[in-house]
């Protein structure tokens, strides 16, 4: 069992998250940092944030999460759960929608600066390219011919 604080039961799962995350970015930032980057006055809010003694405000979520180097979509839904919204996470989860992955966002951006953001249709030719380059990974050859 560990005696790290960041594990203490009584913690929301935010406050915990917040509490690890901002350890591992300590030999870069300081609290000050980060408090700095995501626009707060007193540094001392980060100290509350990350101990639970104050809730993470829904609208400065995006600039934590970009503080703190993480996915926002995540630290959002943490964030709405915060309030004891535990059983609504898999609504909020749906709401949210699928995390993309940093690769994923770069083949998204190739793809606008290619099509010129004509937001082209995924074509059975292209679709075969795609397969050929990344090969069967996982998905099943016949749902993907029906699309």
């Amino acid at each position: 069992m560990s005696n790290d604080k960041r594990d203490a039961p009584g913690k929301s799962e935010i406050a915990k998250f917040l509490d690890k995350r901002i350890y591992e970015l300590s030999h870069r930032k300081s609290q000050r940092d980060i408090a700095r980057e995501v626009g707060f006055a007193n540094d001392n809010v980060i100290a509350m944030l990350k101990s639970g003694r104050t809730k993470v405000p829904l609208d400065r979520v995006v600039s934590i999460a970009k503080a703190l180097e993480t996915d926002a979509r995540e630290l959002f839904i943490m964030a709405l759960t915060q309030d004891g919204n535990e059983r609504d996470r898999a609504a909020f989860e749906v709401i949210v929608g699928e995390p993309v992955s940093a690769n994923e966002k770069e083949f998204i951006g190739v793809l606008r600066k290619v099509s010129n953001g004509t937001d082209p249709k995924i074509s059975v030719v292209l679709r075969k390219i795609l397969r050929a380059l990344f090969g069967d990974m996982g998905g099943t050859k016949q749902a993907d011919d029906a699309e």
